[in-house]
């Protein structure tokens, strides 16, 4: 071993030169961000201030250092860095190996560190008399994400290639997940994590506030940014639906997993915050709930880390996370418990008697208005956040209570998902038209008339459309829908009535765009936000509601039919079967007689000693549906488990008769190409064929063909016994496939694209310097 360490290239200088400053890098964050956390508790002057500041930038710029440096580690494939070894290798192209940065538990807590630290230094300028507060909270939390990295380090070299004092460089690492190798591997993960390192601002905002005792002007300044996280959050939670649609192979966007709610829960205490600092700005109301909702989305997110890089949702989880070092664990718990505490701590002794200075007299008379609006729908959010967070730390309470981790399913979700889907886009649809002033029910009437009237003519298109003979979707009438209580409703007027609610939310907003273009340019983008979540949410429904599908084993020359297309395999494309480019091609036959070509990603792996398939669904894009080919590991074996068999004996499994003759040798026994050959015979619908299949020491032994449909193949002898084991193979492989009708999913990347434009419009609209203008283009337009 050590001969084979000695032949082995020396690592280049350089390359250890930058393993070192992206470790000592991690290190001088720690110093920098506690340095700006202790002068800033410390600060009695403008320039102790003004150096607490220029900690808070310097340590993200050692993070920002610190990235770099794993990026050219892995561009430049050094692996005898272990983290650079255990997610890259040669073959590789460079947009992966970039991407493998985040791939695993070290790079993605450097990526959470990186993305926070832009935030802190993007929001530092505009924090003013909270900067203080403001650059003590970052420094603080910095700093221990910097010393999670310490221990989660992904600059240590692997000790077994340390030689006689020098290192030494192998060829080739172990390689990114197969699963992970996807462009969505590429951008996905940086939204979401700028998503993320977004909350710690409102956090900070909100804890600054407090502690300088004004919790009024800090609205003003954090609401651009409270815009901006949640945007950039959905956009990256729908970037995560669209990447499991593309690559995960069962049809769907969203399954409810505890990771993927990690993400949402935050996401819905910070719309929550947005429509709370709205009410704020324009009636001096929601002190108190503001503050409780800056902290919010920070926290849970703390919470959800934990959940997540603890392994407790291992076993529940389509995700899978390496286990913390211990120390980085011990951090990240200290980190989670001291943000809790010490934010209820200051939100109860602080924040409740300041709120309660600052609140405007309110009536508990019931009214109609957009406060009242505001306040059930922060509720209803409030609720469902409060829910979701309960179905994801599920595995874990039942794991205390009961020793065995449970997971809340897909089903159970949508069954109570529905109390709080239906309110907030009946919200959506009619708060727009309800002004900040009391108004009658008959007078919101007559302002939502016309977009009602819109939609119930959609609604009848619709209807048209999807019994249309041709090209529409024709569910099943006989498919009744779970509800709760043990109540079951028909999905078909179910469906009318989910769509219904999402063409009336996006018409509804549609509509006030075009009311307030001219008077109030500032709320269009909160509009074009409303619409984009119900052509989102619209898709969803539609394409998961209606979506048909049928499952066929194909075989060559076997083709089958599903939906009404006929599927027939015609081949491999790839340099060989272990070519990462593979695909399994297929000729599709539509019922017009219209031939098209699908090529679903196939390839093969070694994990261990194991040949593993790695397959990706094919999905046929159309203007009013996709039709998603979903292809499943091939099935190579005809027997379940490889059988063994005794000289002389017989049996049958699986219809086939199998009978063991006896074992004959060629050449010396135990030099390399000696053969051991089983000689059987096979009974296979009532024709017997013979066989021959031979086990070689140090090389591949024969797998001969058994009448025109298997081949076997001898696996090992046991030359105590000598029994035989052999496996039966198809002499050509079955191709399991699920066909899908998914109709309207182009609503689903059309409304994260609105969405997301509205958001970052909107954000745009309410920055620092416009924030006066703001207020007043909505109190106009609003009350008028």
């Amino acid at each position: 071993m050590e001969d084979q360490l000695k032949a082995l290239p020396n690592a280049p200088e350089w390359s250890l030169i930058v393993g070192k400053i992206g470790a000592g890098s991690v290190y001088a964050g720690i110093a920098f961000f506690l340095t700006a956390f202790l002068l800033s508790a410390l600060a009695s002057s403008e320039k102790t201030k003004k150096f607490a500041s220029l900690g808070l930038i310097f340590g993200s710029l050692s993070m920002f250092t610190a990235m770099i440096t794993l990026a050219v580690l892995f561009v430049n494939q050094q692996f005898q860095f272990q983290y650079v070894f255990n997610h890259s290798d040669p073959t590789m192209p460079i947009k992966y190996r970039i991407a493998a940065i985040w791939s695993a538990q070290q790079g993605s807590f450097l990526l959470w560190g990186v993305s926070s630290a832009i935030f802190a230094v993007l929001a530092l300028r505009g924090t003013g008399p909270y900067r203080r507060v403001y650059v003590a909270t970052f420094g603080l939390f910095l700093a221990s994400i910097c010393a999670i990295l310490a221990y989660e380090s992904p600059f240590p070299i692997i000790q077994e290639l340390i030689v006689n004092g020098v290192v030494k460089a192998p060829g080739t690492g172990s390689g990114m997940t197969p699963a992970l190798q996807n462009y969505w591997v590429i951008v996905h993960p940086p939204t979401i994590f700028l998503g993320f390192g977004s909350l710690a601002v409102m956090f900070a905002y909100g804890l600054a506030a407090m502690l300088s005792g004004d919790i009024k002007d800090y609205v003003a300044r954090v609401r651009p940014w409270a815009l901006v996280s949640v945007a950039i959050l959905g956009l990256g939670i729908s970037m995560g639906g669209l990447w499991a649609y593309e690559t995960q192979g069962w049809g769907g966007f969203w399954a409810w997993d505890p990771v993927e709610n990690v993400s949402f829960v935050p996401w819905l205490f910070m719309v929550t915050l947005a429509h709370g600092l709205i009410v704020q700005a324009t009636k001096q109301k929601w002190h108190f709930t503001n503050l409780v909702l800056s902290g919010l989305p920070f926290l849970t997110f703390i919470y959800g880390t934990f959940l997540t890089r603890s392994g407790l949702l291992d076993k529940t989880s389509v995700h899978s996370f390496a286990a913390m070092d211990k120390s980085a664990a011990k951090i990240l718990v200290w980190l989670l418990a001291f943000v809790v505490v010490g934010y209820t701590a200051v939100l109860l002794t602080k924040g409740r008697s300041l709120a309660k200075v600052e609140q405007q007299p309110t009536t508990d008379e019931p009214s109609l208005d957009r406060e009242s609006l505001y306040r059930f729908g922060a509720l209803v959010l409030s609720l469902f956040a409060v829910v979701v967070a309960v179905g994801m730390s599920w595995p874990v309470l039942t794991d205390l209570a009961a020793h065995r981790a449970q997971k809340v399913e897909e089903p159970l979700y949508h069954r109570v998902v529905v109390w709080f889907f239906v309110p907030i886009m009946l919200l959506m649809a009619a708060g727009p038209f309800v002004t900040w002033r009391t108004m009658s029910f008959k007078a919101l009437m007559v302002r939502i008339l016309n977009a009602l009237s819109i939609t119930i003519g959609l609604m009848g298109f619709s209807l048209l459309a999807i019994n249309h003979p041709e090209f529409g979707v024709h569910p099943d009438t006989s498919i009744r829908i779970p509800m709760p209580f043990g109540l079951s409703v028909p999905l078909v007027p179910w469906m009318f009535f989910l769509l219904f609610i999402c063409t009336f939310a996006a018409v509804a907003n549609i509509w006030r765009i075009f009311e307030v273009v001219k008077r109030s340019k500032v709320s269009i983008g909160g509009f074009v936000a409303h619409a984009g979540i119900a052509m989102l949410m619209g898709g969803l429904i539609l394409s998961r509601g209606y979506e048909r599908k049928e499952q066929i084993l194909i075989q060559e020359g076997r083709p089958q039919q599903a939906l009404g297309y006929t599927v027939a395999y015609t081949g491999l494309k790839g340099k060989s079967v272990s070519d990462r480019e593979g695909k399994a091609l297929f000729d599709v036959t539509a019922p017009d007689g219209k031939v098209t070509k699908i090529e679903p990603g196939l390839y093969y792996y070694k994990e261990g000693e194991e040949d593993k398939a790695m397959v990706w669904p094919h999905i046929d894009r159309q203007l009013s549906h996709d039709l998603y080919f979903s292809l499943h590991t091939p099935i190579l074996e005809a027997w379940e488990q490889p059988q063994s068999f005794l000289p002389g004996e017989t049996r049958t499994i699986d219809d086939i008769k199998v009978t063991f003759e006896g074992m004959t040798t060629q050449g010396q026994l135990g030099t390399p190409g000696a053969a051991f050959i089983a000689n059987m015979k096979f009974t296979i619908k009532g024709k017997t064929y013979e066989a021959s299949p031979t086990f070689k020491i140090g090389e591949e032994g024969d797998i001969p063909m058994v009448g025109s449909e298997y081949r076997v193949a001898l696996h090992r002898i046991d030359a105590a016994t000598k029994s035989a084991e052999i496996q039966i193979y198809f002499n050509r492989p079955i191709f399991p496939m699920e066909v899908f009708y998914k109709p309207m999913t182009g609503f689903v990347w059309l409304g994260t694209g609105i969405f997301t434009l509205g958001g970052l419009l909107s954000a745009f609209a309410r920055r620092r310097r416009s924030r006066q203008v703001s207020v007043v283009e909505e109190e106009v337009d609003e009350i008028s």
